[in-house]
């Protein structure tokens, strides 16, 4: 149900494999995707992580399907399930990156606007089509679309449930990047190439002081206070040091001593 490549350079492709059903979720998808991203997000040979679907599509979102005759207690019940993904994606101190072919529409545009960098394809949508079908969006997307796009675009894509184009995606700041068809995961992979290289500490300090944002100055001056000392004893910073000193590029994964 979800397949994983590890490549030889420490980048995992995380892929979701329910192509005749365009990827949608269902409970087999949803336990497959907690197991999977938990255990390569505490594993220190991934150093990366690019998500993606199989067979040209993103995810197609929930599969309407499995929601049928669902009264409130278990539909809250399965919105806390669902919530495990989106915690372990928005609480990565790892890069995520997002490779987007197809549609990436409902639960599946919650899964592709919580990746750093977003890399959608020409041809592809990214969608919010829940009211269509009765519900609210979910997985995270009244928190994270206005943080890409300002509250009054966000507003409008919600509320009148739109599909945007790739183009108009990247234009907007929905998607990060344009890749041309076919090509989102190469994209994609070359983003997380050069995330994986930063100091991990301080990326991953920096990562959840973004996600904690807004926040009063004074409060992100001290939470920037209390992570910059702790990346002052790394040794990250002693190779930071060095290879500016040397005028090299740093090698975090192999720090100076």
């Amino acid at each position: 149900v979800v397949n994983v490549d590890r490549g030889a350079d420490a980048i995992a492709r995380v892929a979701r494999n329910r192509p005749e059903k365009r990827n949608s979720l269902n409970e087999e998808l949803r336990a497959a995707l907690i197991e999977t991203l938990g255990a390569l997000l505490l594993d220190p040979a991934v150093h990366a992580l690019v998500l993606t679907g199989e067979g040209g599509t993103f995810c197609a979102g929930g599969d309407i399907d499995t929601m049928a005759g669902l009264d409130a207690p278990a539909g809250r019940a399965r919105m806390k399930a669902n919530h495990r993904i989106v915690r372990l994606l928005a609480e990565a101190e790892k890069p995520v990156i997002a490779a987007v072919e197809g549609f990436a529409v409902g639960a599946g545009a919650g899964l592709a606007l919580l990746a750093d960098t977003v890399v959608v394809a020409d041809g592809a949508t990214i969608g919010f089509p829940f009211f269509r079908v009765g519900l609210v969006p979910d997985y995270g997307l009244l928190f994270t679309v206005a943080r890409r796009v300002g509250d009054a675009k966000a507003r409008q894509l919600m509320l009148y449930a739109r599909m945007v184009e790739a183009k108009d995606a990247a234009a907007m700041g929905l998607a990060d990047e344009l890749a041309p068809k076919g090509g989102a995961e190469a994209a994609a992979r070359e983003k997380a190439k050069a995330l994986a290289a930063m100091p991990p500490y301080a990326f991953a300090a920096a990562k959840r002081q973004l996600w904690l944002a807004p926040q009063s100055l004074e409060a992100a001056l001290e939470a920037e206070a209390l992570a910059q000392a702790a990346c002052f004893t790394t040794a990250e910073f002693v190779e930071g040091r060095a290879a500016f000193r040397d005028r090299r590029p740093p090698n975090f994964r192999r720090p100076a001593t």
